[in-house]
């Protein structure tokens, strides 16, 4: 049994390497840019009106007007002191304008406009350039890409962006006891919760497993299925078979497929029995426990940081918050404990409510739970009132859940 600190550090230095594609920017949202972006122009690329209004030159109050400047209009127009156009947010300005007066602020009365007062010189002007040069970085690599930056990159001119790319991932529970979550089950029978959880996890944290699969719990099924998997996806997780039982093959499935194992039982409540290891290609393996909230935490604490780390991300270990917790926790000495918690906050501090629950098979207790409470190994008694490590879920915080 070792350590949750040195199994997580095993699960990151055998997550692999990050391998570069280039994507369309229409699917290039939520991948981690592998390379820096510059622009192939200046931004905006000419000087244009920030405001729909009038085009003058200088402070006069009286103009006469000249035909309108509409956006996307390419015509070479010049204005004078005395002269202005009528022009549109967007458009090209016309040589010799030096400031944009607002339609609110005129007055036109046969053909001439009449002001008030003349806005300063460059109100309401967007210049050549001024938001970015030519040639210059408008995207660093490392960056998680969002919507925002998929319109810099086509004010920038890429289709195409270098990203990380994101690995391929099949799941596989396991157990004969299992049956799709639409039947009724029979005696001694349970639905396939782990299914759903697993992937709608992996999906919301924007790594769509791209096969899914139940498996019978016997060694040669088993062993068909992973060898299978194995050939195409780059990180296989399978749910279920993996403590001491005699029916819990997984673990010696995989070993018999050459997969290494670099440990089989960490120091951790709940997911105890959490296996983990790389094939003879060097792809991760996990074996998560089958009770669903063991899969949960499991995925949080191992599996979303190595997916993470193995797409390019700068962060993949999570962040640590402190709260106060609302109620005495007792446990046994040599296990970390990853308490299922809502935390929020209240007078400008994080508290955090543990629910009731019945172990590591009650899903239910967590149906409102947002984070999870970290009790070290040699901690005993907590007292309503102390404080704790805490880290939100991913799904919770996004980014905010990693440093």
């Amino acid at each position: 049994m070792i350590p949750v600190e040195e199994a997580l550090k095993l699960v990151l230095d055998n997550s692999g390497e990050p391998e570069v594609e280039e994507v369309t920017i229409d699917g290039a949202v939520g991948h981690v840019l592998a390379f820096d972006v510059h622009s192939d122009i200046d931004m905006p690329p000419f000087n244009r009106s920030a405001m729909d209004g009038f085009a003058i030159s200088g402070n006069d109050l009286r103009h006469e007007l000249l035909e309108e400047i509409v956006a996307g209009d390419a015509r070479e127009i010049r204005i004078k002191q005395g002269i202005a156009c009528p022009i549109m947010t967007g458009a090209t300005l016309p040589e010799g304008a030096d400031r944009i007066v607002i339609v609110e602020e005129t007055v036109v009365k046969d053909s001439v406009l009449y002001l008030e007062k003349a806005p300063p010189e460059g109100a309401n002007i967007c210049w050549k350039g001024e938001d970015i040069k030519k040639g210059h970085m408008v995207l660093e690599n490392g960056t998680r890409l969002s919507q925002q930056h998929m319109g810099i990159a086509a004010m920038a001119g890429r289709g195409i962006l270098p990203v990380f790319r994101k690995p391929h991932i099949a799941v596989v529970t396991t157990g004969a006891e299992i049956v799709p979550p639409t039947w009724i089950p029979s005696p001694g029978k349970v639905r396939n919760a782990n299914m759903p959880l697993i992937t709608s996890q992996l999906s919301m944290n924007g790594f769509p497993a791209a096969i899914s699969v139940h498996s019978a719990d016997d060694p040669d099924s088993l062993r068909a299925t992973f060898s299978q998997l194995l050939s195409y996806c780059d990180v296989l997780i399978a749910a279920g078979g993996v403590s001491r039982g005699t029916r819990d093959f997984v673990p010696s499935v995989l070993e018999s497929l050459d997969v290494e194992l670099h440990f089989r039982i960490v120091a951790q409540k709940p997911g105890k029995p959490l296996t983990f290891g790389n094939s003879v290609a060097g792809k991760p393996v996990f074996g998560l426990p089958g009770n669903p909230v063991s899969v949960m935490v499991s995925i949080e604490e191992y599996v979303l940081p190595l997916l993470r780390k193995r797409s390019g991300f700068k962060g993949y270990h999570k962040r640590i918050y402190h709260g106060e917790i609302t109620s005495d926790y007792r446990k046994k000495p040599g296990r970390l404990h990853f308490l299922r918690v809502i935390a929020y906050r209240e007078s400008n501090s994080w508290k955090l409510h543990h629910p009731d629950s019945s172990g590591s098979g009650d899903l239910m207790s967590t149906v409102n739970v947002n984070a999870l409470a970290i009790v070290g190994a040699d901690q005993l008694s907590i007292q309503a009132g102390e404080t704790l490590p805490f880290h939100f879920f991913s799904s919770t915080a996004g980014e905010l859940a990693f440093s």
